[in-house]
C-alpha cells in the first residue's frame, strides 16, 4: 500500500501528526494602541488574535462577531453569560491582586506562583494586559494529536507475568490520566479483567456545560460510574483517545484478545478536549493536568499523566509558560509523558548561525495544497540579541523582488499588515508580529501570510538579517513548510529540532520517540496493507528529533510507534477514514467491540504512560529525574540505536525502553529508601512471602549465607551466597513450606541479620 501525504485529511499511515491546524481568513487592516506592544506585555500570538477578532474606532474596541464565529475554530474563544472569553495564561507581577483581575471579569483557573490560567473577556483584553498586577499576557495556543508486538518488543509481558519478579505489576493503585479525544468511555478495555467495574472513576468533558471540577470555571466533570457510562463518548467523530487509553491501560482479555494494554489494574481518569472543531489550546492543556493531580491527591495515588498532543508556537527551550506550568506541577509520583511529535522527516524548520560576513537568511512559504495559500512561522533569536525581518514577493522567473514590507526589529513589541492586490504578484494579506519575549528575553516574529493568489513563478519569501546570532524558526507543517525552490541563495527547511512544544520541549516532561515493530496487518476482512517505507526495529520515519534549542537531549526514550492495534472507538467505524482498519470485532455481554491499527508517536507515548504506571506501582515517590536516571542505565540498544552516550541521542534518546529491567531498578530504589529509613544493613521482601524472596544488600560483604529455620529451630533451608556489593539486590526461590512463621537469618564476613517470615 502506497503512503501518501495528505495535509486536508489524516492519512493512516500519519494519523497522528502533532499539526497546527489553523483556518485563515482576511483580517481587516486596523491598529489598536500600542501600548501594551511598547511595555511587551502581550505576545506576539496574542496580538494576531486581536487583530483577527476586535475593531477599535476612536479609542473604542468592539467584538467583530462574523470574525469570531468564523475564528472559533482557530482560537478556543467560548461565550458565557453573553460574554466571549477566550484562555490565556498570566504572568504576574509581585504581590499582584487576584481580586483586581476579577473585578476585570477574568475567569481564574490554575493558579501557581507568579503565573495562572485564566478565561479572559475578549473585550477587556487589552485594557487588563496593561494592569499593574500583569507582567505578560498570551492566549492559548492549538494543539492537535500527533500490541501484540509492542508489550513484547519493552519486556511489557515479564513485568505482567511478574518474571523474577516478587509479584506481576500492572499499575495497581497507580492513576493513569488521559487527556485527549475521542474516547468511548463504556469500552470494555477500560473496564477490570472481570468485565464488570470501570476502571474509568472520574473524567472532564472541557467541552459541554454542567458542573465543572471544583476551582475551574468551565466543562462538565463525571464522578461516577452510571453518569460516565450515560455519556457514552466525548466526540464521536474520533477515536484517538480511546487508542491511546487502551495501549496504557487497557485489559480487555475477551475472546483471547491479544490487543490489551500495559497497565491494566491502574485507575483512569480522563480529560476531554475538543479535536472535532479544532478549538483545544495549551492553557486548558495545562489545566487538564493539574486537575489529574488534584484528583490522584484525593485517592491518595501516585499519578502519570499521557499527552499525546503538541504544537510548533513556541520556542522550544522549555521557557514557555505551558511547559514552566507542568514543570512546577510534576515531582514526586508525578510523572507526565508527551509525544516528541511526527515531523521527522518534515521541512518545518529552518536555522542559520549568522555572522558579519553571512547574515543573511532567506527562504520561502511552499503550500502542501495550492488552494490553500497559507503560510505562517514563528522565529525566535536569541537571548537579549535581536534580527530583523521582512517578508517579499519573489519573481522567480526574473530573479528579482517585486514587492517587499519594511524590515522589522524582531525586539520591537510592534505589529502590522499588509494588504496586497494583484498588481503585488500576489492578492492578499501579510502580517508580521514582533516583540522580546518575556520569559527568556528573546527576540520573537510571528509571521502569517493569507493569499488568494499567485502569479505562476512568484513565491513568498521570508528574509531575516542579524550578525553574531543564531535564529530558529518553525512553520506550521499544515498549509506550508519552507523551501528554497532551486533559487541560488535561498534555503530549504529540515526537520532538525523537530520535537513539538506540549510533549516534547519540556524539562521535567518524560519525551517518547516512536520505533517500529510492525510493518504490516490484516483487517477483519482479510485485506492486508504493508508499509514498506519502515523497517522493523529501526526508527520510525515519522519520529521528530531534537535537540531543544537551548541544547537538551530529546526525546528522552522511544517506544513502539508503528502499526500499533488498540481499542477503537464504536461510534467512528462506519467513518471511511477507519473502517479499513479495524483488525478485530470481540461481542463481550452483548456488546461489539472493536480493535484497529494506528501510529505515530501518539502510539509510543502511552506505552511509556503505561510502563511508568508499573514503575509507580514499584516506587510510588518516582521522580521524573529518576526516571531518566532508569532509562539511562535500563534502555535496550542493538545494531538499529548503535552506541548512545550517556547524554543520550536526539534520534532515540537513551535507546528503546525496557519495562522489566526498569521495574527492577525501581524495586532496588524503593528498598534502599527502606533501608535507609530503617538504619538496616540488609533487607528482605516481601513479608508476607508467597515463595520468591527478594534481597537487597545495604553494604558490600562476603561469605554471605541465606537460611530458613522452623520455630522448632530445624533448617528447612539454606543458600550460599558469597560475596554481594553494596544496593545488589537478589531472588531466590523458596522450596515448598507450609504456611506460618520461619525464622530467616543472614550471614557474612561484616554482618549478621535475623528477620521473622511470614510464608501464606
Amino acid at each position: 500500500m502506497s503512503i501518501q501525504k495528505s495535509k486536508n485529511a489524516l492519512v493512516f499511515f500519519y494519523p497522528n501528526r502533532i499539526i497546527i491546524l489553523l483556518i485563515y481568513f482576511f483580517l481587516p487592516t486596523f491598529l489598536f494602541a500600542q501600548a501594551s506592544f511598547t511595555a511587551g506585555k502581550i505576545s506576539p500570538y496574542t496580538a494576531y488574535f486581536l487583530s483577527s477578532v476586535t475593531v477599535k474606532t476612536k479609542n473604542v474596541t468592539t467584538i467583530d462577531t462574523t470574525s469570531i464565529r468564523k475564528l472559533q475554530k482557530q482560537f478556543l474563544v467560548k461565550n458565557l453569560d453573553n460574554q466571549t472569553y477566550v484562555n490565556a495564561f498570566i504572568q504576574l507581577n509581585e504581590n499582584a491582586d487576584l481580586d483586581v483581575l476579577r473585578a476585570n471579569g477574568v475567569l481564574i483557573n490554575t493558579i501557581l506562583p507568579n503565573i495562572i490560567t485564566a478565561q479572559v473577556p475578549i473585550q477587556n483584553l487589552e485594557a487588563i494586559s496593561l494592569l499593574p498586577e500583569v507582567k505578560n499576557l498570551q492566549i492559548g495556543i492549538p494543539v492537535h494529536k500527533k500490541m501484540d508486538k509492542a508489550r513484547a518488543a519493552t519486556n511489557v509481558d515479564q513485568v505482567q507475568a511478574g518474571t523474577d519478579l516478587v509479584t506481576p505489576f500492572m499499575g495497581k493503585n497507580v492513576l493513569i490520566g488521559i487527556i485527549d479525544s475521542g474516547i468511548q468511555y463504556g469500552h470494555i478495555n477500560f473496564y477490570d479483567f472481570a468485565g464488570t467495574t470501570l476502571r474509568i472513576k472520574h473524567v472532564w468533558d472541557q467541552n459541554i456545560s454542567g458542573t465543572p471540577p471544583t476551582g475551574f470555571t468551565y466543562g462538565t466533570e463525571y464522578t461516577n460510574q452510571a453518569d460516565i457510562l450515560a455519556a457514552q463518548f466525548d466526540n464521536k467523530t474520533e477515536t484517538h483517545g480511546t487508542h491511546v487509553t487502551g495501549i496504557a491501560a487497557g485489559a480487555d482479555r475477551n475472546n483471547n484478545n491479544i490487543y490489551y494494554g500495559v497497565a491494566s489494574e491502574a485507575d483512569i481518569a480522563m480529560v476531554s478536549y475538543n479535536l472535532k472543531d479544532q478549538t483545544t489550546d495549551n492553557v486548558s492543556i495545562s489545566d487538564g493536568v493539574k486537575y489529574l493531580y488534584d484528583y490522584a491527591t484525593t485517592l491518595n495515588e501516585p499519578c502519570v499523566i499521557n499527552m499525546s498532543l503538541g504544537t510548533h508556537i513556541g520556542p522550544h527551550d522549555g521557557t514557555s509558560s505551558f511547559d514552566q506550568i507542568c514543570d512546577a506541577l510534576q515531582g514526586k509520583g508525578r510523572l507526565l509523558v508527551g509525544a516528541a511529535g511526527n515531523e521527522g522527516q518534515d521541512s518545518l524548520h529552518i536555522s542559520h548561525v549568522f555572522t558579519s560576513s553571512n547574515d543573511t537568511l532567506k527562504t520561502f512559504f511552499n503550500y502542501y495544497d495550492n488552494t490553500q495559500l497559507i503560510g505562517m512561522t514563528d522565529m525566535w533569536g536569541e537571548a537579549n540579541k535581536t534580527f530583523s525581518v521582512r517578508v517579499v514577493i519573489f519573481d522567480k522567473n526574473s530573479g528579482k523582488e517585486i514587492y517587499s514590507t519594511p524590515s522589522f526589529n524582531a525586539a520591537t513589541s510592534a505589529y502590522n499588515t499588509y494588504t496586497l492586490t494583484s498588481a503585488n504578484g500576489a492578492t492578499g494579506q501579510i502580517q508580521i508580529y514582533t516583540e522580546r519575549n518575556a520569559n527568556n528575553s528573546k527576540p520573537n516574529a510571528f509571521i502569517t501570510s493569507t493569499m488568494t493568489s499567485i502569479n505562476s513563478g512568484d513565491y513568498i519569501g521570508i528574509i531575516v538579517t542579524a550578525q553574531n546570532e543564531e535564529v530558529n524558526a518553525w512553520a506550521d507543517d499544515f498549509y506550508s513548510y519552507f523551501s528554497a525552490n532551486n533559487v541560488t541563495g535561498w534555503t530549504n527547511g529540515d526537520s532538525n529540532n523537530s520535537v513539538g512544544e506540549i510533549g516534547g520541549t519540556g524539562k521535567k516532561i518524560i519525551s517518547v520517540g516512536a520505533y517500529v515493530t510492525k510493518t504490516q496487518f490484516t483487517n477483519v476482512n482479510n485485506v492486508s496493507y504493508i508499509n514498506r517505507a519502515e523497517t522493523l526495529n529501526n526508527i520510525a520515519s515519522f519520529s521528530s528529533t531534537g535537540p531543544t534549542i537551548d541544547g537538551r537531549t530529546k526525546p528522552d526514550i522511544t517506544a513502539p510507534g508503528s502499526m500499533i492495534v488498540s481499542s477503537y472507538s464504536s461510534a467512528i467505524i462506519s467513518n471511511s477514514s477507519y473502517k479499513d482498519y479495524i483488525i478485530k470485532k470481540s461481542l463481550v455481554n452483548g456488546n461489539t467491540y472493536y480493535y484497529g491499527q494506528l501510529q505515530g508517536t501518539s502510539m509510543s507515548t502511552p506505552m511509556v504512560t503505561g510502563i511508568l504506571a508499573t514503575w509507580l506501582q514499584a516506587k510510588s515517590d518516582l521522580t521524573p529525574e529518576e526516571v531518566r536516571t532508569i532509562l539511562q542505565k535500563t534502555a535496550i540498544t542493538d545494531s538499529y540505536t548503535g552506541t548512545i552516550p550517556s547524554s543520550g541521542s536526539d534520534i532515540w534518546g537513551y535507546g528503546k525502553i525496557d519495562a522489566w529491567n526498569g521495574i527492577k531498578e525501581c524495586l532496588k530504589m524503593a528498598q534502599l529508601q527502606r533501608i535507609e529509613a530503617s538504619n538496616e544493613n540488609w533487607l528482605i521482601y516481601p513479608n508476607p512471602n508467597s515463595g520468591i524472596l527478594g534481597i537487597l544488600f545495604g553494604n558490600a560483604d562476603s561469605n554471605v549465607q541465606l537460611s530458613v529455620f522452623a520455630l522448632n529451630g530445624q533448617k528447612v533451608f539454606t543458600k550460599e551466597i558469597g560475596t554481594v556489593t553494596l544496593a545488589q539486590e537478589l531472588f531466590v526461590t523458596l522450596p515448598n513450606l507450609a504456611t506460618g512463621v520461619y525464622l530467616v537469618t543472614l550471614s557474612g564476613n561484616l554482618q549478621y541479620k535475623t528477620y521473622h517470615l511470614l510464608m501464606q
